[in-house]
This record gives structure tokens, C-alpha cells and sequence, in this order.
């Protein structure tokens, strides 16, 4: 028997999952296995209501493992550090298809292929944008060798990073002073570009990224909406070693220890930086006796949005006897310091970091969460994709550094045979984020 229009306009909404109070979605999904989550969240993310970018982010970071053995593979490996488990995930295409990962920022990935060409990619739901072309960044001359070959004219690219010359200043980060230095396309990632920070929108247009190149260039170079598709180079004579978007605002940290903030002026829209902190002393540990400059440094954000600079170097210890010099063993050490009220560096309290190549942040430490499989829960933590033996063999190492005694420690779970093939790139942190 059909109903009337009056019966049905006498019956009750349904009330969808989507109208459930935000915390409650919240408690759901840290019941689900870690891959289900990603489901979860995609589909109720936008229907909660909630405004925290948060709510369904996961109390530890991700890692994103490489090293397929075939590097077109269409999956990729994701180890939860909360699950302490490893799953397959399907790449996307082409975004994480073959490409060199340089950048990861707030759940989303900078990716590199072998014709230079930059992307940006979330993991979690596949979407994906290409960034402009490299050649927009006005230091390049016509190659004529191969499609994908770039010529860097060095005069012009040293004008750019030192805001005028010839004469340039005597600098050890500046590539060569005279004529042009040739990259072919797959050697962009390696050689080239260091690291891309990206600033996410709510819209792919409204996206932005730092490039960082390589220390043998030092400079930065932006690229937004409102530059008409160019990536646009900054001076910076002292060379950005790190950078995060944080506060609205790109930061970095200079090899020579100088934290910066970025702005862009909006009439010109060239980019410049204002140290917002003393220099950092950067000389640590010792070798025979002399100083060594830090080799590593890592800019983040503590959770009470202080900047922190995690310092890190490489402690050796010398063999008893100088026949058995090739026993010296090499590990890294790690000294944190943090941004205080007052403008001055202070050593950090008790919270967990997890530095990288391609991405670091600082988490609070959640009393349930261990660390390692002999965890200490009152002792401050640095988690790094590289903290074994200083070796060719252990490149790609992944450990807790314990910052109150100097050891460190494996975490449970992840292992040599999680890595499929030995690949110069390291693993990823990632925090997957649903937009």
C-alpha cells in the first residue's frame, strides 16, 4: 500500500553518519585497522562539520617505504608506526609511478620523474597536480643535447642568489663561477633539487611550494598561483639547508645556522627572508681533535608552534688500536634546540620528533605510544629514517634515538625485510590528509 504525502512528511529524517557529533567520528576511526581509515575518513571528512583539519589524523606519522624492485611498480608500501604494521597501497599514476619523492607536507608528496618535471600528490585519495616546468625559472640555457637535458647558466643563476654581481662573494655553497653546468633529466631529483615544501590550499590552485636545490646551489626558488605558473628564485647568500610551512609562512634554516621567515611582496612578487633567530652554533662533535662543522640539519614545528632546529652529526668511536682503524665505528647523534619566548634556543622537553630528508615534525607524545621495543616513556625521543651505523650497508636505517642517554633503539615491526631493494632515496614520513 503506498503512503500518502502526508504520511511521509510526518516521518523522520534518517540521521546519516555524517550528522554524528564530530567526536564520535573521531572515536570510530581509531577503532579501524590503519588502512581503513584512510576509507573512513575520505568519506566522512567533509561531511562532519568539523573544521579541524585533525580530527582523523593518526597519533603517529607514517612511513612511505622505496625501494620496489620494479620502480614503476603500481603499489607502494605504507608502515604504520602506531600499528607497528606494514600494508600494499596502490600508487598514484604517474604521480608515484617511477618518480623520486622530494617533498612530503602534511599528507601530501612532492614528486620528481626523469624529465624533471615537479608534482605534488596525496597518497590518500590520488589527487594530483604537476607544478611548472623548471625552465620558468629563468637561469636555463637551450639545450640542444635532448629534450630532457638543462643547461644551468651559472653567471645569471649567481646574480639570482646573491641579488646582484659579478663580482660574486667568495662562497663554499656557490656552484662553479664560469660558464654552465648540464643535468639530464633523470638527474634533476639527485642533482639539482634538494627538497620541496609545500604550502597546501583548500583548492589545487591555490597551492604553493619552496624548492630548496642542492647545496651546491643553495638557493630557494617559490612558486604560487599568483605568479602566473613560474617558479621564481630568492636570494639567499648563506644557502637554505631546511625548510617547513608553518604559521602561514615558509621557514628556514641556512647551513651556517640562520632561521628565516619568507615573505613575498605582492606588487613585485620577488621573495625575501628576515632572520627571526640568533644564528644557531652548528659546530659539533670532534674528529682528531678538531671541530666539526653539523652535516644535518632538520627545521620543525613543536606543537605550541615554536620552531625547533634539530641538529645532527656523526659521533665516532675510535678503534683501540690505529692497525684497526677500519673498525672506527660511526653513528649519528642528535642535539635539539627550540625557538623560546624570549627569542633565545632552549633544549627541548619531552616529546617525540621524527626528522627526515623529505619531511620533519614534532608530535606530542601520547602515553600510550611506545617508541621502540624498550621504550622509556619519560625520555625525550628523535625517530629518523637514519640512525644505524654510518654505512653504504645501512643507508637506509630507521631507529629511536633516545636524546638522554645517546642510544638507539629499533622499532617493532619494521625490519630489512620490509624494504624490497636497496634505492638511494629514503623513506618518507607522512601524515595522510583527507582534504
Amino acid at each position: 500500500m503506498a503512503r500518502s504525502n502526508g504520511d511521509a512528511a510526518k516521518r523522520p529524517e534518517a540521521a546519516g553518519l555524517g550528522q554524528l557529533p564530530p567526536e564520535l567520528l573521531a572515536n570510530i576511526h581509531d577503532r579501524l585497522e590503519f588502512l581503513d581509515r584512510i576509507a573512513f575518513a575520505t568519506v566522512f571528512a567533509a561531511s562532519c562539520g568539523c573544521d579541524d583539519d585533525n580530527i582523523f589524523s593518526p597519533p603517529a606519522p607514517w612511513l612511505l617505504l622505496t625501494g620496489e624492485k620494479n620502480k614503476d611498480s603500481a603499489t607502494a608500501t605504507l608502515f604504520s608506526f602506531a600499528d607497528r604494521r606494514a600494508a600494499t597501497v596502490r600508487a598514484s599514476d604517474p604521480a608515484m609511478r617511477g618518480h623520486l619523492v622530494i617533498g612530503s607536507s602534511r599528507g601530501w608528496l612532492a614528486t620528481a620523474d626523469d624529465s624533471g618535471q615537479i608534482y605534488v600528490v596525496n597518497p590518500a585519495t590520488g589527487e594530483q597536480r604537476a607544478f611548472p616546468d623548471i625552465n620558468t625559472m629563468g637561469v636555463f640555457l637551450p639545450s640542444t643535447d635532448d629534450l630532457w637535458s638543462f643547461k644551468v647558466w651559472i653567471e645569471r643563476f649567481l646574480t639570482a642568489r646573491f641579488g646582484g654581481g659579478p663580482p660574486f662573494p667568495d662562497n663554499g655553497c656557490g656552484p662553479e663561477r664560469d660558464g654552465e653546468t648540464t643535468f639530464h633529466g633523470w638527474e634533476m631529483g639527485t642533482r639539482f633539487y634538494r627538497k620541496v615544501i609545500l604550502a597546501i590550499g583548500r583548492c589545487p590552485e591555490s597551492h604553493a611550494a619552496m624548492l630548496i636545490l642542492n647545496r651546491k646551489f643553495g638557493a630557494p626558488a617559490f612558486a604560487t598561483a599568483e605568479d602566473g605558473g613560474a617558479w621564481r628564485l630568492a636570494p639567499s647568500p648563506d644557502g637554505v639547508e631546511d625548510a617547513i610551512h608553518h604559521d602561514g609562512r615558509f621557514h628556514s634554516v641556512s647551513y651556517w645556522g640562520v632561521v628565516e621567515a619568507w615573505e613575498r611582496d605582492a606588487e613585485s612578487g620577488a621573495y625575501t627572508s628576515t632572520a627571526v633567530a640568533p644564528r644557531l652554533l652548528t659546530i659539533v662533535g670532534n674528529i682528531g681533535g678538531k671541530e666539526r662543522k653539523s652535516p644535518c640539519k632538520y627545521l620543525a614545528a613543536a606543537p605550541d608552534g615554536r620552531l625547533m632546529v634539530v641538529v645532527k652529526h656523526v659521533q665516532i668511536q675510535l678503534a683501540k688500536h690505529e692497525w684497526h682503524r677500519w673498525l672506527d665505528m660511526r653513528r649519528w647523534a642528535f642535539k635539539v634546540h627550540v625557538l623560546g619566548d624570549d627569542g633565545q634556543w632552549r633544549d627541548i622537553g619531552n616529546a617525540a620528533l621524527f626528522v627526515g630528508v623529505n619531511n620533519s615534525l614534532c608530535m606530542h607524545r601520547e602515553k600510550d605510544m611506545d617508541y621502540s621495543d624498550d621504550d622509556d616513556e619519560r625520555d625525550g625521543h628523535v625517530v629518523d629514517e637514519d640512525v644505524g651505523v654510518y654505512s653504504f650497508k645501512e643507508v637506509q636505517a630507521v631507529g629511536v634515538y633516545s636524546l638522554k642517554d645517546g642510544t638507539v633503539k629499533k622499532i617493532g615491526g619494521l625490519n630489512r625485510q620490509t624494504y624490497r631493494s636497496f634505492t638511494y632515496t629514503p623513506p618518507v614520513w607522512i601524515t595522510p590528509s583527507i582534504p
